[in-house]
């Protein structure tokens, strides 16, 4: 028999044993995760006769819509299922149950990002459409400049980054993250050995959220006033040096090399369905990915 239900603590072991099999991820990032961005109950999972073979995450964002309102949203994070389980339609059945979960609690969206190229198509069938762009570009350290004078750069936690982020995205359809999952940013930023920053650029604000991956520093999000991204990379560099850096943000291709479909939207609340469907180049930053 199949049972798709919000998790239970006890099951908590299961869900990592799962997690590990899918992704591969250290029991510290793990740990991490249900420490600041979700516990059990933020978890749903679809069970076979008692056992746990698939599993998805859920915690709370919310999209910042063009006109100035606000939308509840939760974003699919962690979706695994059991290697022995896989070609039963599990994930899909997961996601299905997602839609009556969330509209239960009155939510009106749900977001995703795919982790392949080819997870686009899946996530369609069960209804997400395209909504987030993102641009970025890879460069060797060495083609990136020296800070100029009076440039700087200073560590920054989840509630100041959180702050100034929602300043600088002012205007913008974007999509919030709040305490939680900026604290799980944060936290995976300083495993890597790098953090969350606050930059000042010509006198102008900006921050990046900053992680390693091995000799790469991959900015998962940059942020900074159109003409003084080179600046920012260069205040990156003196603080993170690395062989190679990716940076990632709200820009053109013109700014910021290649820009590409990035992550999903399903409405779940029919008015503001009816009124942003198809909207679509909204700007969703941090991936986790």
């Amino acid at each position: 028999m199949i049972e798709m239900r919000p998790s239970k603590p006890e099951e908590l072991s299961r869900q990592r044993e799962l997690w590990k099999l899918a992704f591969g991820d250290s029991d510290g990032y793990i740990d991490l995760f249900y420490q600041t961005a979700a516990g059990p109950e933020d978890v749903l999972v679809l069970l076979e006769d008692g056992v746990v073979y698939s599993m998805l995450a859920l915690p709370a964002v919310e999209l910042a819509l063009p006109d100035g309102d606000t939308a509840s949203s939760a974003y699919v994070y962690a979706l695994a299922t059991d290697p022995a389980a896989r070609g039963r339609g599990y994930g899909r059945m997961l996601l299905r149950y997602v839609d009556f979960y969330l509209r239960e609690r009155g939510v009106d969206c749900v977001t995703v990002v795919p982790a392949e190229k080819s997870l686009h198509k899946f996530f369609a069938s069960v209804d997400f459409a395209e909504c987030f762009t993102a641009s970025w570009t890879d460069l060797p350290a060495g083609e990136i400049g020296a800070p100029a004078p009076g440039d700087a750069i200073e560590a920054a936690d989840a509630a100041a980054y959180d702050a100034l982020r929602e300043r600088l995205l002012e205007g913008v359809f974007h999509v919030r993250y709040g305490g939680g999952l900026l604290a799980f940013q944060a936290g995976v930023s300083r495993l890597s050995g790098a953090g969350l920053y606050r930059l000042r650029v010509d006198g102008r604000e900006g921050c990046a959220a900053a992680e390693y991956d091995g000799s790469r520093l991959i900015l998962k999000e940059l942020l900074l006033p159109p003409g003084l991204l080179g600046r920012g990379l260069a205040l990156v560099k003196e603080r993170l040096p690395a062989g190679t850096y990716q940076a990632r943000g709200p820009y053109s291709a013109s700014e910021l090399g290649e820009t590409r479909s990035f992550g999903m939207l399903k409405w779940l609340n029919a008015v503001f369905g009816l009124k942003w469907r198809g909207a679509g180049d909204g700007y969703l930053g941090l991936a986790f990915d």
